[in-house]
């Protein structure tokens, strides 16, 4: 039987893909078998993913940026000014793509969790309904959850110092809305604060009570105080 595999969804793309598809079906068939040695597996198909991805990124940006045929003849533009001012619009948008890395690592995370959160779900639906064609998008999509991973693995070291609460983690449990925690710390933290300067308030009043108590009372030993509590201060 001949080797079929699922074409791209640009030809472009192609050869691209095919080569991957069979990296990644040969790796995957090592991969699953009883005496291999997981621990130590390097998934070897990685630039030819890497590759392919954005030959895909690079031609569906240039597609969602081509304008209509019809819209070329009613406007007079001429094909070649279009399609110059189309790859103009390939490279800004090359650009946005790069200065993204260049933003806060808790903002490039989200992302990658989205992206991870995805395929997994994909990957239920296909699990869930396998059929005879399922095996070659199963494969596509655990490859696709394994190198989503592997980017979250190597973004760890930027959160080394970040710390979780554990009440957070309490409020994924019972499927709350993470945000409504920060809104809660944010509203213990105004009333603590709050009751802070209420109390500095009544320490500030009670200082100025006690002072003019005991200047009545010792008015040389009060003066020599505020003339040291200047000197300190200064």
């Amino acid at each position: 039987m001949g080797d079929r595999r699922m074409a791209s969804i640009f030809p472009e793309c192609d050869q691209l893909k095919q080569n991957y598809d069979k990296c990644f079906t040969e790796f995957f068939q090592k991969f699953i078998a009883p005496n291999y040695r997981h621990k130590y597996a390097i998934n070897p198909c990685d630039r030819l993913h890497q590759a392919y991805r954005e030959c895909v990124e690079q031609m569906e940006s240039l597609q969602s940026n081509l304008p209509h045929p019809q819209i070329i003849s009613d406007t007079g533009e001429s094909r070649f000014n279009q399609l110059e001012r189309t790859l103009e619009q390939f490279q800004v948008h090359q650009l946005y793509k790069q200065s993204c890395f260049v933003l806060p690592f808790y903002l490039r995370i989200h992302p990658s969790t989205d992206v991870v959160q995805e395929n997994a779900r994909h990957l239920g639906v296909i699990a869930t309904d396998f059929g005879a064609r399922s095996q070659e998008p199963f494969n596509q999509k655990i490859h696709t959850l394994v190198s989503g991973l592997q980017e979250l693995d190597q973004m760890r070291n930027q959160f080394a110092d970040v710390k979780v609460p554990l009440e957070l983690l309490d409020v994924l449990d019972q499927g709350k809305n993470p945000q409504l925690y920060t809104k809660e710390v944010l509203e213990r933290t105004l009333q603590k604060n709050k009751e802070v300067n209420g109390k500095v308030e009544t320490y500030k009043k009670f200082h100025a009570a006690l002072l003019k108590e005991l200047g009545e009372e010792m008015p040389e030993d009060t003066m020599t105080y505020r003339n040291i509590r200047d000197i300190l201060e200064k």
